[in-house]
């Protein structure tokens, strides 16, 4: 672990900003060119992953991920990129309490923009870990995705790597190590994460913890749209070839508005708090 005011090349570390499942990330400053960086220690088993790591983020081009600084080697590997200001999504999300559908859509069309450039390499590069604590709110409210110590080239073939990276409730069902099935990761495992994701803005409720995403969105806020319902119903399907197949489908439907009124959404939202009154009555009296 790394001490405040320990160096790492010209990097002075300011303190620690977290810790994942390959490694530390600290804050610190660039002494040369006196800025604010993130530098990641690698575990030491990780040293392959680490080198991929940098060479994912070093050839790729887009606003939502930070940029690469330097790859170091003293008693272990550390990344140094870009640091992000802002607080995790899943932070925010349990500060404030879920967003309404409009930012929900803003940020969804910030993640399927992302998902289509990574998608869109040649090779493609699916990212297998979405999650809130990966994507990044800034003081802007705009959306960055971080870690990418989880991402791959796309396999044509069968994986053999029985420790893909898996979070509860957002990996996708092909991730998982179930014996007599291939684990693999692809397009739709990242489409699948997205859904989750999606679903967790809206409720805030954690698809990782009981009742694990089993409910509809409309069962928290009965004022989100339909449409925005089924898209996340049709991205979190068990069978690949039921979800989306790629990120554009997603778009195209998010863009239809959900048919009915304002007073129609209202209606059912009274009569979703007065069920739930009625309810709490209930249980009062047989108590």
């Amino acid at each position: 672990m790394l001490e405040t005011g320990q160096k790492v090349g010209k990097y002075e570390i300011i303190g620690r900003l977290g810790e994942g499942g390959t490694g530390r990330v600290y804050l610190a400053r660039d002494c040369t060119l006196l800025r604010l960086a993130a530098v990641k220690q690698m575990r030491g088993e990780y040293e392959e992953r680490v080198l991929l790591e940098t060479g994912f983020l070093r050839d790729l081009r887009h606003p939502m991920l930070p940029v690469v600084y330097d790859l170091l080697r003293e008693k272990d590997w550390y990344l140094a990129m870009e640091y992000v200001e802002g607080i995790s999504l899943h932070n925010y999300i349990k500060k404030t309490g879920p967003v309404g559908e409009e930012i929900g859509r803003i940020w969804a069309e910030s993640l399927l923009s992302i998902l289509e450039y990574l998608h869109n390499r040649k090779p493609p590069v699916i990212y297998r870990d979405l999650k809130p604590e990966n994507i990044m709110v800034c003081q802007d409210k705009s959306l960055r995705l971080v870690d990418f110590g989880a991402a791959c080239l796309k396999d044509f073939g069968e994986d053999t790597d029985r420790g893909m990276a898996l979070t509860r409730g957002y990996g996708a069902p092909e991730q998982q190590a179930v014996t007599g099935r291939p684990v693999y990761a692809d397009e739709r495992s990242d489409i699948y994460a997205f859904g989750r994701v999606l679903y967790y803005m809206l409720t805030g409720a954690n698809p990782g913890e009981p009742p694990y995403g089993s409910l509809p969105v409309s069962a928290y806020n009965p004022l989100l749209g339909k449409a925005i319902e089924r898209v996340i119903e049709k991205c979190t399907r068990e069978n690949p070839l039921e979800r989306y197949q790629i990120a554009g489908e997603i778009r195209q439907d998010l863009s239809q508005k959900s048919r009915g009124s304002r007073r129609d959404k209202r209606k059912a939202f009274v009569r979703h708090v007065e069920k739930r009154v009625w309810l709490t009555e209930k249980v009062t009296a047989g108590l």
